[in-house]
């Protein structure tokens, strides 16, 4: 699976962006989170936040 993402910082704290528009990333995957958080072995951040598009409006 192939998601793009930008890391951003700010006042010492770090995130992932996830681009989940195609809704790719699967819904309440703790695990695969906890991957991508990972400092020795993810990307490493302190939270995931996944860009989506509304139902409805």
């Amino acid at each position: 699976m192939k998601i793009k993402f930008t890391k951003m910082h700010g006042a010492g704290n770090d995130f992932l962006i996830l681009d989940d528009r195609a809704g790719a990333f699967p819904d309440q995957d703790a695990a695969l989170v906890a991957r991508l958080a990972a400092r020795r072995f993810g990307v490493g951040c302190e939270g995931v936040l996944a860009l989506r598009l509304a139902d409805a409006v």
